[in-house]
Protein backbone atom coordinates (compact mmCIF):
# COMPACT_ATOMS: atom_id res chain seq x y z
CA UNK A 1 0.00 0.00 0.00
CA UNK A 2 1.14 3.56 -0.76
CA UNK A 3 0.12 6.94 0.64
CA UNK A 4 -2.43 8.95 -1.33
CA UNK A 5 -5.25 11.38 -0.67
CA UNK A 6 -7.30 13.91 -2.63
CA UNK A 7 -7.02 17.67 -2.20
CA UNK A 8 -10.48 19.21 -1.97
CA UNK A 9 -9.48 22.79 -1.21
CA UNK A 10 -6.89 24.65 0.86
CA UNK A 11 -8.25 23.24 4.14
CA UNK A 12 -9.58 19.79 3.27
CA UNK A 13 -8.26 16.52 1.92
CA UNK A 14 -10.19 13.29 1.32
CA UNK A 15 -8.43 10.19 2.54
CA UNK A 16 -8.94 6.58 1.60
CA UNK A 17 -7.07 3.38 0.86
CA UNK A 18 -4.75 2.76 -2.08
CA UNK A 19 -3.30 -0.54 -3.27
CA UNK A 20 -0.68 -0.81 -6.00
CA UNK A 21 0.33 -3.84 -8.07
CA UNK A 22 3.20 -5.82 -6.59
CA UNK A 23 6.52 -4.96 -8.17
CA UNK A 24 5.39 -1.64 -9.64
CA UNK A 25 8.56 0.42 -9.73
CA UNK A 26 9.07 4.16 -9.44
CA UNK A 27 9.23 4.59 -13.20
CA UNK A 28 6.46 2.10 -14.04
CA UNK A 29 2.88 3.02 -14.94
CA UNK A 30 -0.41 1.17 -14.72
CA UNK A 31 -4.13 1.89 -15.19
CA UNK A 32 -6.08 3.07 -12.16
CA UNK A 33 -9.44 2.14 -10.69
CA UNK A 34 -11.52 4.14 -8.22
CA UNK A 35 -13.11 1.66 -5.83
CA UNK A 36 -16.47 3.08 -4.70
CA UNK A 37 -17.62 2.04 -1.24
CA UNK A 38 -20.84 0.51 -0.01
CA UNK A 39 -22.81 2.14 2.80
CA UNK A 40 -20.31 0.73 5.32
CA UNK A 41 -17.46 3.09 4.46
CA UNK A 42 -13.94 2.12 3.47
CA UNK A 43 -13.92 -1.01 5.61
CA UNK A 44 -11.95 -4.22 5.44
CA UNK A 45 -14.16 -5.59 2.67
CA UNK A 46 -13.50 -2.59 0.42
CA UNK A 47 -9.78 -2.73 1.17
CA UNK A 48 -9.83 -6.38 0.11
CA UNK A 49 -11.51 -5.38 -3.16
CA UNK A 50 -8.72 -2.84 -3.72
CA UNK A 51 -6.08 -5.48 -3.06
CA UNK A 52 -7.83 -7.86 -5.48
CA UNK A 53 -7.76 -5.35 -8.35
CA UNK A 54 -4.17 -4.42 -7.53
CA UNK A 55 -3.31 -8.11 -7.94
CA UNK A 56 -4.81 -7.85 -11.45
CA UNK A 57 -2.52 -4.95 -12.37
CA UNK A 58 -4.62 -1.90 -11.43
CA UNK A 59 -3.62 0.87 -9.05
CA UNK A 60 -6.78 1.00 -6.94
CA UNK A 61 -7.92 3.79 -4.61
CA UNK A 62 -11.05 3.77 -2.43
CA UNK A 63 -11.92 7.36 -1.48
CA UNK A 64 -13.59 8.00 1.88
CA UNK A 65 -16.82 9.37 0.40
CA UNK A 66 -18.52 9.82 3.80
CA UNK A 67 -15.77 12.21 4.91
CA UNK A 68 -17.97 15.31 4.65
CA UNK A 69 -20.07 14.29 7.68
CA UNK A 70 -17.91 11.62 9.39
CA UNK A 71 -14.42 10.66 8.19
CA UNK A 72 -12.96 7.16 8.42
CA UNK A 73 -16.21 5.27 8.92
CA UNK A 74 -15.77 1.49 9.03
CA UNK A 75 -18.94 -0.49 9.66
CA UNK A 76 -20.05 -4.11 9.32
CA UNK A 77 -23.24 -5.74 8.08
CA UNK A 78 -22.80 -8.40 10.80
CA UNK A 79 -23.53 -5.94 13.62
CA UNK A 80 -27.15 -4.82 13.85
CA UNK A 81 -26.31 -1.45 15.42
CA UNK A 82 -23.68 -0.76 12.78
CA UNK A 83 -26.06 -1.88 10.03
CA UNK A 84 -28.65 0.66 11.18
CA UNK A 85 -25.94 3.30 11.44
CA UNK A 86 -24.92 2.52 7.86
CA UNK A 87 -28.49 3.02 6.63
CA UNK A 88 -28.58 6.31 8.54
CA UNK A 89 -25.40 7.49 6.80
CA UNK A 90 -26.85 6.35 3.48
CA UNK A 91 -29.84 8.63 4.11
CA UNK A 92 -27.55 11.57 4.89
CA UNK A 93 -25.26 11.05 1.92
CA UNK A 94 -25.42 13.61 -0.90
CA UNK A 95 -25.22 11.51 -4.07
CA UNK A 96 -24.51 14.47 -6.35
CA UNK A 97 -21.68 15.65 -4.12
CA UNK A 98 -20.41 12.09 -4.01
CA UNK A 99 -20.11 12.03 -7.79
CA UNK A 100 -18.23 15.33 -7.66
CA UNK A 101 -15.85 13.86 -5.07
CA UNK A 102 -15.29 10.87 -7.36
CA UNK A 103 -14.51 13.27 -10.19
CA UNK A 104 -12.01 15.07 -7.95
CA UNK A 105 -10.47 11.68 -7.22
CA UNK A 106 -10.27 11.04 -10.95
CA UNK A 107 -8.40 14.31 -11.46
CA UNK A 108 -6.04 13.58 -8.56
CA UNK A 109 -5.21 10.10 -9.87
CA UNK A 110 -4.36 11.57 -13.26
CA UNK A 111 -1.45 13.28 -11.48
CA UNK A 112 -0.41 10.15 -9.56
CA UNK A 113 3.17 9.35 -10.66
CA UNK A 114 2.47 5.73 -11.64
CA UNK A 115 -0.85 6.36 -13.39
CA UNK A 116 -0.81 5.70 -17.14
CA UNK A 117 -3.73 8.09 -17.71
CA UNK A 118 -6.35 5.35 -18.02
CA UNK A 119 -8.83 5.42 -15.13
CA UNK A 120 -12.05 3.56 -14.41
CA UNK A 121 -14.39 2.98 -11.48
CA UNK A 122 -15.90 -0.05 -9.75
CA UNK A 123 -18.62 0.23 -7.12
CA UNK A 124 -20.93 -1.89 -4.98
CA UNK A 125 -24.49 -1.20 -3.73
CA UNK A 126 -24.44 2.59 -3.14
CA UNK A 127 -21.14 2.45 -5.01
CA UNK A 128 -22.86 0.67 -7.89
CA UNK A 129 -25.25 3.58 -8.22
CA UNK A 130 -22.34 6.02 -8.03
CA UNK A 131 -20.41 4.02 -10.64
CA UNK A 132 -23.41 4.40 -12.96
CA UNK A 133 -23.61 8.15 -12.36
CA UNK A 134 -19.86 8.45 -12.79
CA UNK A 135 -20.22 6.93 -16.25
CA UNK A 136 -23.03 9.37 -17.03
CA UNK A 137 -21.68 12.60 -15.56
CA UNK A 138 -17.89 12.48 -15.86
CA UNK A 139 -15.32 11.71 -18.52
CA UNK A 140 -14.14 8.59 -16.68
CA UNK A 141 -13.32 6.07 -19.37
CA UNK A 142 -15.23 3.10 -17.97
CA UNK A 143 -17.25 2.08 -14.92
CA UNK A 144 -18.59 -1.13 -13.39
CA UNK A 145 -21.48 -1.30 -10.93
CA UNK A 146 -22.45 -4.29 -8.80
CA UNK A 147 -26.09 -4.45 -7.63
CA UNK A 148 -26.49 -0.66 -7.74
CA UNK A 149 -29.52 0.70 -5.91
CA UNK A 150 -31.81 3.39 -7.30
CA UNK A 151 -30.53 3.39 -10.88
CA UNK A 152 -34.06 2.97 -12.24
CA UNK A 153 -34.88 6.49 -11.00
CA UNK A 154 -31.90 7.99 -12.84
CA UNK A 155 -32.20 6.46 -16.31
CA UNK A 156 -32.29 9.83 -18.07
CA UNK A 157 -28.73 10.52 -16.92
CA UNK A 158 -27.53 7.99 -19.50
CA UNK A 159 -28.95 9.96 -22.44
CA UNK A 160 -25.67 11.81 -23.00
CA UNK A 161 -23.32 9.09 -21.76
CA UNK A 162 -20.39 8.30 -24.06
CA UNK A 163 -18.38 6.12 -21.68
CA UNK A 164 -18.47 2.34 -21.26
CA UNK A 165 -20.49 0.86 -18.42
CA UNK A 166 -21.08 -2.65 -17.08
CA UNK A 167 -23.79 -3.43 -14.54
CA UNK A 168 -24.10 -6.67 -12.56
CA UNK A 169 -27.74 -7.28 -11.60
CA UNK A 170 -28.83 -9.75 -8.91
CA UNK A 171 -32.24 -10.99 -10.04
CA UNK A 172 -33.41 -11.67 -6.47
CA UNK A 173 -32.06 -8.38 -5.08
CA UNK A 174 -34.31 -7.23 -2.25
CA UNK A 175 -33.24 -3.63 -2.83
CA UNK A 176 -33.70 -3.64 -6.62
CA UNK A 177 -37.10 -5.28 -7.22
CA UNK A 178 -38.17 -6.88 -10.52
CA UNK A 179 -39.96 -3.78 -11.82
CA UNK A 180 -36.80 -1.71 -11.29
CA UNK A 181 -34.73 -4.32 -13.10
CA UNK A 182 -37.19 -4.33 -15.98
CA UNK A 183 -36.92 -0.56 -16.33
CA UNK A 184 -33.13 -0.82 -16.46
CA UNK A 185 -33.28 -3.47 -19.17
CA UNK A 186 -35.84 -1.57 -21.22
CA UNK A 187 -33.69 1.54 -21.09
CA UNK A 188 -30.27 -0.04 -21.68
CA UNK A 189 -30.56 -3.31 -23.59
CA UNK A 190 -30.11 -1.51 -26.91
CA UNK A 191 -27.40 0.86 -25.67
CA UNK A 192 -24.05 -0.12 -27.17
CA UNK A 193 -22.17 1.62 -24.36
CA UNK A 194 -23.82 -0.45 -21.62
CA UNK A 195 -23.34 -4.14 -20.83
CA UNK A 196 -25.80 -5.82 -18.46
CA UNK A 197 -25.26 -9.15 -16.72
CA UNK A 198 -28.07 -10.88 -14.81
CA UNK A 199 -27.53 -13.45 -12.05
CA UNK A 200 -30.78 -15.38 -11.72
CA UNK A 201 -30.47 -16.88 -8.24
CA UNK A 202 -28.42 -14.11 -6.61
CA UNK A 203 -29.50 -11.63 -3.96
CA UNK A 204 -27.95 -8.28 -3.06
CA UNK A 205 -24.22 -8.28 -2.21
CA UNK A 206 -23.55 -11.73 -3.65
CA UNK A 207 -19.85 -10.82 -4.08
CA UNK A 208 -19.33 -9.55 -0.51
CA UNK A 209 -17.06 -12.13 1.09
CA UNK A 210 -18.39 -13.16 4.48
CA UNK A 211 -21.83 -11.74 3.77
CA UNK A 212 -25.05 -13.72 4.10
CA UNK A 213 -25.61 -13.71 0.32
CA UNK A 214 -22.04 -14.42 -0.76
CA UNK A 215 -21.69 -17.01 -3.51
CA UNK A 216 -18.06 -17.72 -4.32
CA UNK A 217 -18.69 -19.40 -7.67
CA UNK A 218 -20.99 -16.72 -9.06
CA UNK A 219 -18.84 -13.94 -7.60
CA UNK A 220 -15.89 -15.37 -9.53
CA UNK A 221 -17.90 -15.23 -12.76
CA UNK A 222 -18.89 -11.61 -12.15
CA UNK A 223 -15.38 -10.60 -11.09
CA UNK A 224 -13.83 -12.26 -14.13
CA UNK A 225 -16.18 -10.28 -16.35
CA UNK A 226 -15.20 -7.10 -14.52
CA UNK A 227 -11.46 -7.66 -14.94
CA UNK A 228 -11.88 -8.51 -18.64
CA UNK A 229 -13.98 -5.35 -19.11
CA UNK A 230 -11.40 -3.18 -17.35
CA UNK A 231 -8.59 -4.77 -19.31
CA UNK A 232 -10.39 -4.07 -22.58
CA UNK A 233 -11.01 -0.41 -21.85
CA UNK A 234 -8.05 0.57 -19.66
CA UNK A 235 -5.19 -1.44 -21.08
CA UNK A 236 -5.71 -0.93 -24.82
Amino acid sequence: MADFDVKIDAQHRMGGYIAVPEGLGAGDTAPCVIMIQEIFGVNDGIRQKCDWLASKGFITFAPDLFWRFKPEIELSDHNEDELQQAFDYFGKFDVDQGVRDIDLTHQALMAYPNCNGQIGAVGYCLGGKLAYLTACRTDMKTSVGYYGVGIEALLADANTMNNKLMLHIAKKDEFVPPDAQEKIHQAFDSNDNITLHDYDEMDHAFTREGGDNYDAAIAKIADTRTVEFLNTHLKD
